[in-house]
């Protein structure tokens, strides 16, 4: 089974996970965003990232999952990239969900680059990849 993030509930899987991670190791994740480094991490490390709205005037934080392949460095900061891959558990300052990426493409920048604050009507997108 793989947890396929759509634009709907992008910030919901990504509550969900990052607030129950030991219910999600193990499983298979899909999705997409934009190559995001912080000034510490490792030359295989990258935020799988979206910008999410966080007021009626457009501003927006940096939200998404800290992943991890052998090959990130060879995608730039910003390269919109699709991944698959595996939830761990992990350390970055404190606990934390971590993608082991098993696939990596880039691809265009998508129409809506945008996602929204998680809101209650949370339901699991689980599909066969």
């Amino acid at each position: 089974m793989c947890i396929k993030l759509l634009l709907g509930n992008y910030t919901n899987v990504l509550q969900k996970v990052h607030n129950n991670i030991d219910d999600y190791v193990g499983q298979k994740i899909k999705f997409f965003g934009y190559v995001y480094r912080l000034y510490d991490f490792s030359n295989e490390q990258f935020v799988l990232a979206r910008n999410m709205i966080v007021s009626s005037d457009f501003q927006t934080v940096v939200v998404g999952f800290l992943c991890h392949s052998k090959i990130a460095s060879n995608f730039a900061d910003n390269t919109w990239v699709e991944i698959e891959g595996t939830i761990t558990k992990g350390d970055y300052y404190g606990d934390m969900p971590i993608i082991e990426i098993e696939k990596i493409n880039q691809i265009e920048t998508p129409v809506d680059e945008y996602v929204y604050p998680p809101d209650d009507s949370f339901v699991t997108t689980s599909t066969v990849i």
